[in-house]
């Protein structure tokens, strides 16, 4: 029995085409995660030269203490840092996109400028009362100030900062639990009862995110920005928020009641980790992510390839031509070469540019290709048709984000119920020869 005439074993062989052609889809993947590697390599060089993802938290008193044990007829002395947050706080941020992103080779970083003011106050005479013991000695002439910052390079300006009406000048911090910048601060004349007011005003630079830390035992933040695709993230959602294409607005209120550390707390009490899981912000997501396209669009590939084999395979039985294994091997190298076409016009055109180009010129090399191979014009329009319409719903599953699973199950439901009415009637043992024994 010659090949071309065996229903059975061609079915097998095409199959058999389809799972080789993973080889190449896999490839596929493997250069979509290298190419999105290479730009979280880039945002990690703007970051470096600018700043990343940024968490500013609202200014800390560090209070050193000692005391005294007795042991026997000696006296031990222990230092330590009672840590000590504001009883209110207020941020108002202004988060600025530069309209000129930064660029490492071909990629594209957002990358702004965010000017925060803080004022609040601390309760020194209420902080006091948690701290007990009558042994223990608190030397407030030698109290720190720390306003935190998770990336110090990233600080651009210090326009205000004064506490208890009198101001202050940072310089790099010691060893505390969070990173920053710090000032040296006596706090004897206001550890008798007296409120300390702060203000504060900082310019930072970064990318990606800003997230602040809820220090205050009522902290009220209001954010607003140019950029229209804000991501909301972290410990708290905010209370309110307008997004516009203008840019966005948002207020978060947080209190104490909402955070797992208290307000006053001895050194190795709380972690740095501690404190950074209850930040919050607003990522810069970008709305168009070529890299995840991409990736969406490579997971339906073998899929696609599939059903348009199978799509060919019915044709053939339906109109008595025969298509070559060869041709469906090439057929499919031609549907994987679109994607590879995708990605690497996506990283230099718009999306949406790069998919019509990607699919156009596939649709025009398949509809050329099956015309000449069936020597029939009318089968290579009809072919064109067919894959043109197949890529325009792809398009709309690649985009789709929250729908893709529904959409995809439907289709391919669709397309398999299709091809399955086309060929119900076909006596599949009479055209492979096996119903004449």
């Amino acid at each position: 029995m010659r090949f071309g005439h065996s229903v059975t074993l061609k079915g097998l062989t095409i199959g058999f085409i389809v799972l080789l052609l993973l080889v190449p889809l896999t490839m596929l993947e493997s250069l979509v995660s290298e190419r999105a590697g290479l730009r979280e390599q880039a945002y990690q060089r703007v970051a470096q030269g600018w700043g990343g993802e940024l968490v500013l938290g609202g200014p800390i008193l560090i209070v050193p203490t000692e005391r005294t044990y007795e042991e026997g007829d000696k006296r031990r002395i222990v230092r330590s840092n009672v840590y000590m947050l504001p009883a209110s706080l207020a941020v108002q941020v202004s988060l600025d996109l530069e309209a000129e992103p930064r660029k490492v080779g071909i990629y594209e970083v957002p990358v702004y400028l965010s000017n925060a003011r803080m004022q609040g106050r601390f309760e020194l005479a209420a902080s006091s009362l948690h701290l007990g013991g009558s042994d223990t000695v608190y030397l407030w002439q030698q109290s720190r100030l720390l306003l935190p910052l998770s990336q110090v390079s990233s600080l651009r300006e210090v326009r205000r900062a004064q506490l208890a009406g009198q101001s202050v000048r940072f310089g790099p911090a010691g060893p505390s639990v969070l990173s920053g910048v710090e000032t040296p601060v006596d706090l004897t004349a206001l550890a008798g009862g007296q409120s300390a007011q702060f203000e504060f005003e900082v310019v930072v630079a970064g990318s990606r995110a800003l997230s602040i830390l809820p220090l205050g035992s009522e902290t009220q933040v209001e954010m607003t920005s140019n950029w229209p695709h804000p991501s909301f993230q972290g410990a708290f959602l905010p209370a309110t928020r307008t997004i516009s294409r203008e840019g966005f607005s948002a207020r978060w209120q947080v209190l104490e009641l909402n955070r797992p550390y208290r307000q006053v707390w001895t050194e190795g009490e709380v972690t740095d980790a501690t404190l950074m899981s209850s930040a919050f912000g607003v990522g810069i997501y970008q709305a168009v992510d070529v890299y995840q396209r991409g990736e969406r669009a490579v997971k339906y590939a073998l899929l696609f390839i599939a059903l348009t084999f199978l799509t060919f395979f019915a044709w053939e039985q339906l109109s008595r031509t025969q298509l070559h294994p060869l041709q469906y091997l090439l057929v499919g190298l031609a549907l994987s070469t679109f994607y590879l076409l995708l990605i690497a016009l996506s990283e230099h055109v718009a999306f949406w540019l790069a998919y019509v180009i990607a699919a156009a010129a596939l649709v025009a090399l398949i509809g050329a290709y099956i015309a000449g191979a069936m020597a029939s014009r009318r089968a290579g329009m009809v072919s064109g048709t067919a894959m043109a319409l197949t890529y325009g719903v792809l398009y709309v599953l690649v985009l789709s984000e929250d729908y893709a699973l529904l959409l995809g199950a439907i289709v391919l439901f669709a397309a398999l119920a299709a091809v399955m009415l086309a060929t119900r009637r076909i006596d599949w043992y009479r055209l492979s020869g096996d119903g004449d024994a």
